[in-house]
């Protein structure tokens, strides 16, 4: 597969269209140039158009996971972010920020408002912070089947994705535009253990809608379609900062929504291919946030000092 330059829009359709029908992995250079691609105008758009997204997490243990997911989806674009968490973690989310959307309705009893919330929005995020307790795990499994039901594009990370080992089957046969996991290897490791032995690959077993961003050193991003697989270690530092999965979490929703809504395969790979070239997306901006981070920092860099840097890095890698 050819990498080329990338000087006008109609070469940009044209790079996107062959990149759908390749029969290779993606090109790293092609994936960065079809990202700039689907990031909206900011002209003559109204409120909400660039992205309404949910975070369901947060527990009284965990406040911060929520808030570094919520934040960064609205710093890397989106219009409106909704964080749906429990009633004695909401105050205290409330209290880091202004900008967010809080609703203490992550429990049993507020199945009618969450439902309704979740029908709302454009990208559900699941996971962060959320807690191991039964009753949460419980809830979760039902919140996946309303937005099976709904179709609604999701992201799970963290306590979402042992939510999803505790029920390996749970997002069986998941309808497009799909799911995408973001387990690093100790989270893998434990669903690859899950997955029945003879499903063939681990990351085809819930079928081809769902997709796998595996991270860590080197970042694996494991799609049901060969020609969209690819691996990146591209940037970030040696510091692993705890906060640093949910800046990706949030990142990729806001993505995920602007590569889906760019119909970029026109056919019906253009769901896979969204989840593709939004993981990547989300994947290279936390690595350099990371990377400009620890530039400052060094080793006492901590998450909120890659908050920092995401309006940096968004535009050195991709405006």
């Amino acid at each position: 597969m050819c990498i080329i330059i990338i000087t006008n829009l109609s070469a940009i359709q044209t790079l996107m269209l062959n990149e759908c029908a390749s029969t290779t992995d993606l090109q790293l250079p092609n994936l960065k140039v079809i990202t700039k691609s689907i990031i909206p105008e900011l002209n003559g758009k109204g409120k909400g158009e660039a992205g309404k997204v949910g975070i369901i997490g947060g527990s009284v243990e965990y406040t911060g996971a929520p808030y570094f997911a919520a934040i960064s989806a609205l710093r890397v674009g989106a219009d409106l972010v909704y964080v749906i968490t429990t009633e004695n973690a909401a105050p205290i989310i409330k209290s880091y920020s202004p900008d967010l959307i809080v609703y203490p309705f992550l429990n049993a009893h507020s199945a009618s408002k969450l439902n309704f919330i979740l029908s709302k929005m454009d990208v559900v995020v699941i996971g962060p912070g959320l807690g191991r307790d039964d009753d949460i795990i419980k809830l979760t499994h039902e919140i996946i089947q309303t937005c099976q039901t709904l179709k609604k594009p999701l992201v799970i990370d963290a306590d979402g994705l042992y939510a999803v080992w505790k029920n390996i089957s749970i997002l069986k046969d998941y309808p497009s535009p799909g799911a995408i996991l973001t387990p690093n290897h100790k989270e893998a490791t434990r669903l690859i253990q899950a997955v029945p032995s003879k499903s063939g690959a681990w990351y085809d077993y819930w079928g081809k809608y769902v997709s796998v961003l595996s991270k860590g050193e080197q970042d694996r991003y494991h799609s049901s379609i060969v020609p969209f697989r690819w691996t990146s270690s591209d940037g970030g530092s040696g510091r692993r900062a705890g906060g640093q999965g949910d800046i990706l979490s949030g990142s990729l929703a806001t993505f995920f929504n602007w590569a889906l809504k760019s119909y970029i395969c026109e056919n019906e790979q253009s769901a896979q291919f969204a989840q593709s070239v939004a993981a990547y997306a989300a994947a290279k901006l936390t690595r350099s946030c990371n990377s400009k981070a620890y530039e400052t920092y060094g080793r006492s860099m901590i998450a909120s000092d890659m908050l920092k840097e995401i309006h940096r890095a968004f535009e050195d890698e991709f405006e």
